[in-house]
């Protein structure tokens, strides 16, 4: 008969079963509240949790640098509310700790790279105990006594350098370790009852041997994806219970006893299915496996399995597991071993998440300037990504936009600040023409990704524009948006264009284009126009041309959208002070401003088309016989424009074949513009009883002189003319370079 006994010496030297000795000194006993406990440090550092009799919820993590005791649920600590503070600045407990949470349902959590030096020991006593750890360090040995009642022991992302005791007494109680590494060997213990003890992707040392207990019940036992390098036992004594093992490394002998009943053991492979790779256990030492008393044990070593050193099974009386019984108790999503193991760590993952912060983000370490839709420009291509989340929290990118964060990882601290660097590139803005890499766009979008340590998941970007050419800020009362200048690839049309800057005060966007492309009949934007014309307390004028100037269009510039290019009648050396901003690619096919050709002299900067787009999304109308110009017939308004509905102060007369009104309390000087007092740009036209005219001169505030003779007689009539309201148009309040502040 096969049993543990010849080895058990050999493995006693290395477990130790007994928690570590309780030194921390402890205030004296006394009436408590409930749900308080009592922490304390003596000379020595030592650190000692003591609860009272009814539900404790107590946290050692690290808050703002320092380790700390905090209540959780309502608990508190020392009769307040307030934190105990174990250690400043450092997130290591130099001494020894001792928690004894005593009766009632206790919880304790140890979190956030906690580093305990000396040995630590936690009892939960009576009652359902939970007792976890996520991302904690232990130095010298660590215990876990859940005691009597249904408790869950779970502990994630820890390391152990010395021996992990883990036991549990009466009561159905689930073991979890997740992400573990141990130095030397570990201990779990579980008493009557039925419980689940579940490893996945958990390190052992080789010099050390572990073994894993259960005592009476149906317990199950499942091992995954873990690297055993030393001698693991697994003794699952009374009852009715399963072992299943799958995808481990086991460096050394594999000892498993079944005990007494009908049980279950299971080495599990899986075949390759899709991106999906085969999974098999390597057993590098024995395998020896004691099937136990029952009337039916099954033990199945499934193929493919590799076994390299001893195989032995005894006492088996099949060698197929039952489906039903994996099924129910190994892999149901609620029943199952796993599942309860993953129920285990979710309940301590979501007490981590009681104090998360919002993902930000600090630029302060950068030289930048603020865009529309929350863009930054800069000109350093080393962007530093900083911020703060959720303590602890692992920050990813996505800074190529293929939707996978996978361009950069950096963990936020214990007070949840993240810093790491991005090189920030520029591509090639037009891909469609015969250079590459002429015109560049600087556009960066960086998807930040935080994932806490419960698993809650904050996403964000951080949208970055990076230039290396001049840059012209354009202020409009429909919104700021910014262009790069090409300075290199033409640089007249930009010298041009930025002398034109104070002209540009108050102009408009006059022109706001459609065309049908051929095949179609849905008209589509084309190009938005300003430049021309100025406009100040309703009078409408023209910006003074400078010159012209000789085109500068070559091949390694198209008009694609969002570009800015040079407006110009039939002869394109004639562009002056007019531009447009395409508004899509209109570079080829038929009416291509590259065939004319048009100089396209800067590009768009980051989210600036929005506001461009919602230039081009306002309806248009046509102006010309308001304002007797002919390029105002397709002018964007931000309201409906109504002809001839403003009524002129006071009263008018006219004389039947005469050209000259005169008027009573009226205010033609103020209210009007005339042709010969506006030369160039826009004048008034009047409404009286239904003659409209075109005003010619403005004599006074009582008498002016309109363009065509009155058809009949009027007496102190009101006469109306048209509402040009400036804020009615799309308007800049400036034009202006922006390239000190980059």
């Amino acid at each position: 008969m096969f049993s543990f006994r010849s080895n058990r010496s050999r493995a006693n030297r290395h477990v130790n079963t007994k928690p570590a000795e309780r030194v921390a000194q402890v205030l004296e006993n006394r009436c408590l509240l409930a749900g308080n406990v009592l922490a304390s440090l003596d000379s020595a550092n030592n650190l000692s949790i003591q609860g009272d009799s009814l539900g404790n919820a107590v946290e050692i993590t690290i808050v703002n640098g320092n380790v700390v005791v905090r209540g959780l649920q309502n608990t508190t600590i020392n009769g307040g509310t307030a934190n105990f503070t174990v250690a400043t600045g450092t997130s290591t407990i130099s001494g020894t700790t001792n928690v004894s949470l005593n009766n009632g349902n206790d919880t304790l959590l140890l979190s956030r790279n906690v580093l305990f030096r000396g040995a630590f020991s936690a009892s939960g006593g009576q009652g359902n105990d939970s007792l976890g750890a996520t991302r904690a360090q232990f130095q010298s040995t660590a215990s876990f006594d859940g005691g009597t009642g249904n408790d869950r022991v779970s502990l994630r992302s820890t390391e152990t350098a010395g021996a992990l005791t883990i036991s549990t007494g009466q009561g159905d109680d689930v073991v979890s370790l997740e992400d573990d590494t141990i130095g030397a060997s570990f201990s779990i213990h579980t008493g009557r009852g039925n419980d689940a003890v579940s490893l996945n992707r958990v390190t052992t040392d080789a010099d050390f041997s572990s073994i894993i207990f259960t005592g009476l019940g149906d317990d199950d036992v499942a091992i995954r994806n873990s690297t055993m390098n030393g001698v693991l036992k697994v003794w699952t004594k009374r009852g009715n219970d399963v072992v299943m093992v799958e995808n481990n490394t086991f460096g050394n002998t594999l000892g498993v006893n079944l005990g007494r009943d009908n049980d279950t053991l299971l080495a599990r492979t899986t075949a390759a299915s899709g991106t999906t790779a085969a999974t098999v256990n390597t057993f590098n030492g024995a395998l020896r496996v004691q099937a136990g008393q029952g009337s039916s044990d099954a033990v199945e070593i499934m193929p493919n399995n590799v076994v390299n050193g001893e195989r032995r099974v005894r006492k088996n009386e099949g060698v197929s597991a039952n489906t039903n019984t994996i099924s129910t108790r190994v892999d149901n999503a609620t029943t199952g071993v796993i599942a309860k193991g993953n129920a285990a760590n979710s309940f301590f993952t979501g007490l981590l998440a009681i104090s998360p912060q919002t993902l930000t983000f600090d630029n302060t370490g950068n030289t930048t300037v603020s865009s529309t839709g929350n863009t930054l420009i800069t000109r350093g291509t080393s962007f530093i990504v900083a911020g703060t989340t959720t303590p602890l929290s692992v920050v990813t990118l996505d800074t190529n936009g293929d939707g996978i964060f996978n361009d950069g990882t950096v963990e936020a601290d214990a007070t949840g600040r993240f810093t790491t660097t991005v090189t920030l590139t520029r591509r090639d803005l037009d891909t469609t023409d015969t250079v590459a890499n002429d015109q560049r766009n600087g556009l960066n979008v960086i998807a930040v990704r935080s994932t806490d340590e419960a698993g809650a998941v904050q996403n964000s970007t951080i949208t970055v524009d990076l230039v290396v050419n001049s840059v012209v800020r354009f202020v409009s009362n429909l919104g700021t948006y910014e262009v790069e200048m090409f300075d290199n690839l033409t640089p007249n049309t930009v010298a041009n264009f930025m002398r034109y800057f104070t002209d540009y005060t108050n102009s408009i966007i006059h022109r706001s284009a459609q065309t049908t492309p051929t095949g179609s009949s849905t008209a589509v934007p084309f190009v938005i126009q300003g430049g021309g014309f100025t406009l100040n307390n309703g009078v409408i004028n023209d910006v003074v041309s400078k010159g012209n100037i000789q085109n500068e269009y070559n091949n390694t510039t198209s008009n694609i959208r969002g570009t800015l290019a040079m407006a110009q009648g039939t002869n394109i050396n004639s562009g002056n002070s007019q531009w447009f901003i395409n508004l899509r690619d209109n570079g080829t096919g038929p009416g291509s401003l590259d065939n004319v050709p048009h100089t396209v002299f800067g590009r768009v900067i980051g989210k600036g088309m929005d506001v461009v787009d919602a230039i081009a999304a306002l309806s248009e109308f046509n102006l010309e016989q308001a304002t007797g110009v002919t390029a105002l017939n397709e002018v964007p308004l931000r309201n409906a424009f109504s002809a001839l509905n403003k009524p002129l102060t006071g009263t008018v007369s006219t004389t039947t074949g005469s050209t000259l009104v005169t008027g009573v309390g009226t205010r033609f000087l103020t209210e009007l513009t005339s042709v010969l007092g506006n030369p160039g740009g826009a004048r008034s036209r009047i409404s009286i009883n239904g003659q409209t005219f075109n005003v010619q001169s403005i004599t006074s505030d009582t008498q002016l002189v309109v363009s065509a003779a009155a058809t009949q007689n009027n007496s102190a009539v009101v006469a109306r003319t048209d509402t040009i309201t400036d804020a009615d148009f799309v308007r800049f309040s400036s034009i202006t370079e922006i390239l000190d502040q980059v």
